[in-house]
């Protein structure tokens, strides 16, 4: 069984040799649990650029991986102190990606809960970013 959430996202993302970027959206979405994991998902807008997008985010004891399906898609999982790859399909062409946990909180429940984390990501094996990933869901 699934039910309505507001999702709220905060991002910063730190480039090499540039000013950082930060982001703060409010959605709506689903949250719903299967296979001992809790889901998010939400449709991605033309304010983060992914329009035609579909976000989900699965979340398991610490574990998170960020699925997105659709017009883009990518497969990023997160656990502290690990990297992970996955290619990046986008409309342009696929990428190699990788992912470096620095650290991951998760409070997550029946009736929502919060996320953060904090990772690098690597873009064909050189550093693109540092980022910290922020996300509230509430009923």
């Amino acid at each position: 069984m699934s039910r309505d959430v507001t999702i709220f996202l905060r991002s910063s993302q730190r480039y090499p040799q540039q000013e950082p970027e930060e982001m703060e959206l409010t959605v709506h979405g689903k949250l719903y649990f299967r296979g001992g994991c809790f889901f998010v998902s939400y449709e991605e807008s033309a304010m983060t650029g992914m329009e035609g997008t579909r976000t989900t985010l699965k979340v398991e004891p610490g574990r998170v991986e960020i699925i997105r399906t659709g017009k883009n898609h990518s497969r990023l999982c997160f656990q502290e102190g690990l990297r992970h790859e996955s290619p990046y399909r986008t409309p342009y062409g696929l990428l190699q990606l990788a992912t470096v946990t620095h650290s991951l909180t998760s409070r997550m429940g029946q009736d929502g809960g919060a996320l953060s984390i904090r990772y690098q990501v690597e873009l064909d094996g050189q550093l693109a970013s540092e980022n910290h990933l922020q996300i509230e869901v509430r009923p």
